[in-house]
């Protein structure tokens, strides 16, 4: 009796172990279907974003003579921004009346486009207007995520605030693809970040650098410090949350941080800014 006892235990033991193998191979299986959809999903939103830029580069060849530019369109030396069609004809105007002072690239602290190079555009002297790397990582943190990230280049950034709209749509979306490739093709890179640097706004009425660095520090944009313009570029992100001190100050080291990253500023040079004071005008006065 005792025998057929402890066979009986044996064998209903043994089926447990074989219950739990069962399990721990279901378990399996279902860890492995996760990661292929999420290959699948990484792959059709590649394709997904490639045709997006293709669409935009095709239409914007065969609909340029509605969305035709020239040079002297963007580069904002008077404040004023005109847009012709392919005979020339003046098609739209925006008008430069905003609180701003247009500043050439070579009258401004050298630390100031690379600020906003590090921070806005990082492979923007590699990229030809759109940045695939920087599109494609957004869509996926925007689809996987609840929280949204652009994936704008300077350029795609310019055509947005001069030559399209905010609308969230994918007309406007591919203009700005294919805008943002003509700029390249006709302007140089300094040419580029000169006019975004001279159209961004700053909060409190502000619009480019020349104007922000006179109502933030109250000072010529060329004799702004590291610490300032790492300052001042992290104001462009959200003008009406940053214009307050505290809030920049946090921009301003992610900015820091960035920029060493990147090469643009040693160890010692990060060091100094990140502890030097810089308190707005408003402060002081």
């Amino acid at each position: 009796m005792e025998k057929k006892s402890n066979n009986n235990s044996v064998r209903h033991v043994g089926s447990n172990v074989k219950r739990k193998n069962t399990t721990n191979k279901n378990v399996k299986g279902k860890k492995k279907h996760p990661r292929l959809k999420k290959v699948i999903i990484i792959f059709a939103l590649l394709i997904v974003l490639l045709v997006l830029v293709a669409v935009g580069i095709f239409c914007g060849i065969f609909f340029s003579d509605k969305f035709a530019l020239s040079k002297d369109d963007l580069l904002l030396s008077n404040a004023n921004t005109v847009i012709y069609d392919k005979d020339g004809n003046v098609i739209a105007e925006l008008s430069g009346d905003e609180n701003r002072e247009i500043i050439s690239i070579g009258d401004m602290s050298e630390y100031l486009p690379k600020a906003f190079v590090a921070i806005e555009d990082e492979r923007f002297y590699e990229h030809k207007g759109v940045d695939i790397i920087s599109l494609t990582r957004s869509l996926l943190h925007n689809i996987l995520s609840d929280t949204t990230q652009g994936g704008s280049t300077i350029e795609m950034q310019i055509s947005k605030n001069l030559l399209t709209s905010d609308d969230r749509t994918m007309k406007r979306k591919i203009k700005d693809i294919y805008y943002a490739t003509q700029m390249d093709k006709f302007m140089t890179k300094d040419e580029i970040l000169c006019t975004y640097l001279n159209n961004v706004y700053f909060g409190k009425s502000a619009y480019g650098v020349g104007k922000a660095s006179k109502v933030y520090f109250g000072k010529n944009v060329q004799d702004l410090t590291l610490a300032q313009s790492a300052m001042l570029v992290g104001i462009t992100n959200n003008p009406a949350k940053y214009k307050e001190h505290r809030e920049a100050k946090k921009r301003q080291e992610v900015i820091l941080y960035k920029m060493k990253e990147l090469g643009y500023i040693d160890e010692e040079e990060y060091s100094q800014a990140i502890s030097e004071k810089v308190p707005f005008k408003s402060e002081i006065e």
